[in-house]
């Protein structure tokens, strides 16, 4: 258990304070510190990553955790929103669905000498999935989305921005995200049928 796989872990209980103040009912405030509290676990894991690969603690136990935790964090923020009636039930539904389905296949392309990202053969698939436009779009979209349906109850960030702008802005993000989830997801599983051919 190195100190970067530790930094990865160290989300989920962040994570759990994040959902609870999501039902926290105080002041307009706290949903301000809430969507920092998000900030916080994206940036946490972006630093795993930096810090395993700065100081040569990158393993394949830190990339397993790595997408576990990620998986953890945005399934588990769907779910709280939904609950909460801020998003439409079929979005964490997508998510879900796409986690289990992409996760198992790279979970197999594993078990071939793969990686996550190296398992994508087509300039498409590479783009998408393993380009770091894409990642960074992703995780982006994702995030800001968070943060989004997190600070709503501030009403504009204390009357800075106007309702209906952030508004749009949340809806655009809340429906960018599975979007780009399912465009990242399509790829994965197209190419496996070549894994499964070898396989077989």
């Amino acid at each position: 258990m190195t100190t970067a796989n530790k930094i990865t872990i160290s989300r989920v209980p962040l994570l759990l304070l994040v959902a609870a103040l999501v039902y926290y009912p105080g002041p307009k405030w706290l949903a301000f510190v809430n969507g920092l509290l998000i900030i916080a676990l994206v940036l946490l894991d972006w630093f795993d990553g930096f810090y395993a690969r700065t100081n040569g603690q990158v393993t394949r136990l830190g990339g397993i955790l790595d997408i576990a935790v990620d998986r953890v964090v945005e399934n588990t923020l769907w779910l709280v929103f939904a609950c909460k009636g801020e998003v439409a039930f079929w979005i964490p539904v997508i998510f879900i669905i796409r986690s289990f389905l992409v996760d198992g296949v790279r979970g197999f392309a594993l078990s071939k000498g793969k990686t996550a990202f190296g398992m994508m053969a087509s300039p498409w698939g590479k783009f998408l999935v393993a380009g770091r436009f894409m990642r960074g779009l992703y995780g982006f979209a994702k995030a800001a989305a968070f943060v989004a349906l997190a600070i709503r109850p501030t009403e504009g960030i204390f009357g800075l921005i106007p309702e209906p702008a952030v508004g749009f802005i949340t809806s655009f993000l809340v429906y960018l995200a599975p979007v780009l989830c399912i465009a990242r997801g399509i790829p994965v599983i197209m190419e496996s049928r070549d894994l499964l051919k070898d396989a077989s």
